[in-house]
């Protein structure tokens, strides 16, 4: 059985087909990306995934589990979507931290791993507000994995990140597979989709197509 499933979505904004009748298999411990121009409806295709936009037509089931307009699904995802968000006057550890106390899964220990994975340990008392965009991104991915998530959903994860940094992407994402996680993963960058997806999908006006 498929862990996420998509049957006929479709979803209109402003007499716009942003997703237009897609239907899609996605097996569990696979990573599957999406490649498209910007506006080409990758976003919204993975807010649909996640609960936070009404379908005009179709469903999706993440698990067997029936994913509706604000219903968040019962497992632990880890997302990127659009612009990362955090609060500007806190340090990075202080960002994790509050965002790992919501669930209150993880240890401090294991929040100080992650940031010290991708380079940001020496950077980790220093305020966000300060941070480039690289350094943003970085931190994003971060709060991603950190938690030990069963669904990772990222958009756009490679934007203002150095060469260095995608390869510590990449390397984590095949590591994560390994554990049997289950990865979206949407960008432009066909390059780096292909280089750690198990299918690759093209987005354009809606439509997904292999």
């Amino acid at each position: 059985m498929s862990y996420i499933n998509l049957k006929n979505v479709s979803r209109t904004i402003k007499h716009k087909r942003i997703l237009q009748n897609i239907n899609l298999n996605i097996e569990k411990g696979t990573i599957t990306g999406f490649v498209g121009p910007n506006g080409s409806g990758k976003t919204m295709f993975f807010r649909a995934i996640l609960g936070m936009i009404k379908l005009d037509s179709g469903e999706i089931e993440i698990n067997g589990e029936k994913i509706s307009l604000g219903s968040s699904p019962q497992v632990n995802i880890g997302t990127i979507l659009e612009t990362p968000g955090f609060i500007n006057n806190y340090t990075a550890l202080d960002n994790l931290k509050y965002l790992a106390a919501i669930k209150n899964e993880i240890q401090e220990k294991q929040i100080l791993e992650a940031m010290q994975l991708f380079d940001m340990i020496d950077h980790k008392d220093e305020k966000v507000k300060s941070f480039s965009l690289g350094m943003r991104q970085k931190l994003a991915i971060i709060q991603a994995i950190m938690e030990n998530q069963e669904l990772i959903i990222l958009d756009e994860p490679t934007n203002g990140l150095d060469e260095a940094s995608v390869q510590t992407f990449e390397d984590k994402l095949r590591e994560l597979k390994n554990e049997d996680k289950t990865i979206l993963i949407a960008s432009h960058d066909r390059f780096v989709i292909q280089s750690v997806a198990d299918q690759v999908y093209q987005v354009n006006e809606g439509e997904v197509s292999v």
